[in-house]
């Protein structure tokens, strides 16, 4: 899975834009209709000034009639407002919907991610073919961005030349007087010449921006470094937690150094170089045979005009339009190339969004039984990461059911939270299976078998959100049973103290006035949330992992007197929630190596009572240390 674009032709750019334009109306239908209206409207309005200003400059020059004038003045006014206003809608129009547009099109990409099967968001194949997309899209705006840009500027500039056509007609048709020294510039040649020099000096702009935006496209991969290391150590300022270690050590340096010394932007880097260099020739070249042309035009029209072709006020208009004729040429093939070059980027998210679900989601109804009677089974059960080689769990075999305490304990690495994610379908095992009331997983719809259990793991994460759609995980929230779990983990005397109670803002991202948490409190609003999705399984995954033993015994002896006839699963290193379970699987190297109670264990030699007495020390200051004592 390369994660780099390819050089596109013209006939596989098309198929790929015109996919992408279908998918992009299909989540913004309005969009590319605007986007045409606009493009017409514009170039009416910059045309209409156009002529009306040519006739007022024609008549000011010959009979200056004030009836004729006073006319044109009158429709220039008229024009303007009645375009004006038109506009004014139209851009109103699109403020109001822009954003919802631009997000619509990120929903896509957000919305695959949401979608795909859990072992490929971990896989960091697709990590990085994701970072690059996203690397393109904020280096040069590559992506369905461009497509919508490129497009609108496409259609503008269509209606720019096709309006510069009608205009300049008249440029060609009529003719310089026979009995002057300048009716040559009537004879076809000459003509022909005209639009030849016309025609190759307005292709040297399109010409050179091609060069420039395949040189820009090629510093993509490039600018992935530098647009990490920014986006990185160039915010870093704004996080209100790395500014203490800023102050106590010399950071600061380290920072300034990677976020521009070492970055593609600074003075000597790889843009530097280039904008001296091939950049910097081709901005040259492009601005000479954009004054070339424009020398050309007018010299053409001023020659025709002096010689009677026409009068002062059609140079106006010919100048113009043969000017826009020119430009739209240029802007046309300009952004027809930037979609060729695009199309290997938008390949890229297509290769993203083709990513095939392999996890094979069955049809089965999970039972919903009012006693939450469930049996699970671990059968003969291996698994490895992918692109791994060394098998996270082996051989596992094990069966618990629903209303039991189960601890699942040992060292890190040993493969207890792998055990966990097999247990809740995030990863599919590649040999054995693991059976619901004697039905393999697999069999059951998979949204309403992820429903049956609540996990709180090691790394659980709380929105800067209001603190009831938190623990609710919705908008919508039931306000009695989210205080109710609150109050069950331990956060009732802190939801007391709050002034809007359930729609208090955690952290400070979205409102001044949020709150900030220490690490128990989120874990308890963690707890609350796992408590209030009323799941038969809970699982505590090591939430606790960076408070000290007494902390962590603490929060699970309130767990356990909260969690009722469900099944509670505790994860962990240390042994603290051991004493609550009626069994205890400790793992080694992926492996079930002893099985039991804690009285079982700890009267025999073996991993656990090693982990228990290298433990016990720790819980020597706790209350309960009289109780944990009859135990060593």
């Amino acid at each position: 899975m390369s994660t780099k674009s390819e050089t596109i032709n013209w006939h596989r750019a098309i198929g790929i834009n015109i996919r992408a334009i279908r998918l992009l109306a299909s989540k913004n239908k309005w969009m590319f209709p605007y986007a045409v209206v606009k493009a017409l409207l514009n170039v009416a309005a910059s045309y209409a000034g156009l002529v009306i200003m040519a006739r007022l400059i024609g008549e000011l020059a010959g009979d200056r009639r004030v009836e004729t004038l006073t006319m044109w003045v009158l429709v220039s006014i008229l024009t303007t407002a009645a375009f004006g206003i038109i506009n004014g809608v139209m851009y109103h129009a699109y403020e109001v919907k822009s954003s919802l547009f631009w997000a619509n099109m990120r929903r896509i990409e957000d919305e695959k991610f949401m979608s795909m099967d859990y072992c490929d968001v971990e896989n960091q194949k697709v990590r990085d073919l994701y970072d690059q997309i996203a690397q393109n899209r904020n280096w040069g705006g590559w992506g369905f961005a461009k497509i919508y840009w490129a497009f609108e500027g496409i259609v503008s500039d269509f209606f720019s030349v096709i309006g510069a056509i009608a205009l300049s007609v008249g440029l060609f048709v009529r003719k310089v007087p026979t009995g002057s020294p300048f009716a040559y510039l009537n004879h076809p040649l000459v003509i022909l010449c005209f639009l030849g020099l016309m025609v190759l000096t307005a292709a040297i702009a399109p010409w050179l921006n091609t060069k420039m935006t395949e040189k820009n496209a090629s510093m993509s991969d490039a600018a992935r470094l530098g647009n990490r290391l920014f986006s990185h150590f160039g915010y870093l300022w704004d996080d209100a937690d790395s500014m203490v270690e800023y102050r106590m050590y010399p950071q600061a340096e380290i920072a300034n150094h990677y976020a521009w010394k070492e970055n593609i932007w600074f003075v000597g880097g790889n843009c530097d170089r280039q904008y001296k260099g091939r950049f910097g020739l081709c901005l040259m070249g492009r601005t000479l045979g954009e004054k070339l042309l424009m020398s050309v035009i007018y010299l053409f029209v001023c020659l025709k005009a002096w010689a009677g072709a026409f009068g002062i006020g059609e140079v106006t208009q010919y100048v113009g339009a043969v000017s826009r004729l020119a430009s739209g040429f240029t802007g046309f093939m300009t952004r027809a190339n930037e979609l060729r070059v695009n199309a290997g980027f938008v390949e890229k998210i297509f290769e993203f969004l083709d990513l095939p679900n392999n996890m094979y989601r069955g049809s089965l109804t999970t039972e919903k039984r009012r006693d939450r009677k469930y049996n699970v089974e671990f059968r003969n059960v291996s698994f490895r990461y992918p692109n791994s080689e060394n098998w996270a769990l082996k051989n596992v075999s094990v069966s618990f059911e629903v209303g039991s305490k189960l601890a699942v304990v040992g060292e890190n690495g040993s493969g207890k939270s792998t055990f966990i994610k097999l247990l809740c379908r995030l990863y599919d095992p590649q040999e054995g299976e693991i059976l619901l009331n004697g039905v393999n997983i697999k069999k059951y719809r998979y949204e309403e078998y992820m429903a049956i259990f609540s996990v709180v793991f090691q790394d659980f994460c709380l929105l800067s959100h209001r603190l009831g759609q938190n623990v609710a995980g919705s908008c919508d929230v039931e306000e009695a049973r989210a205080a109710k779990c609150l109050e069950d983990a331990g956060f009732g005397e802190r939801l007391g103290e709050l002034q809007d109670g359930l729609n208090t803002w955690l952290f400070k991202d979205f409102d001044e006035e949020g709150i900030q948490l220490s690490g128990g409190e989120r874990q308890k609003i963690a707890i609350a949330r796992a408590l209030y999705k009323d799941a038969p399984f809970i699982i505590l995954d090591e939430p606790t992992a960076s408070l000290d033993p007494v902390a962590e015994a603490d929060i699970y002896r309130k767990f356990d007197e909260i969690v009722g006839d469900r099944t509670a699963i505790y994860i962990s290193h240390r042994l603290s929630s051991c004493r609550f379970c009626r069994e205890i699987l400790v793992f080694e190297e992926g492996s079930i190596i002893q099985r039991g109670n804690h009285e079982e264990l700890i009267g025999t030699e073996g991993k656990y009572r090693e982990l228990w007495e290298a433990q016990a020390k720790y819980y020597e200051k706790s209350k309960q240390y009289e109780e944990d004592k009859k135990y060593l």
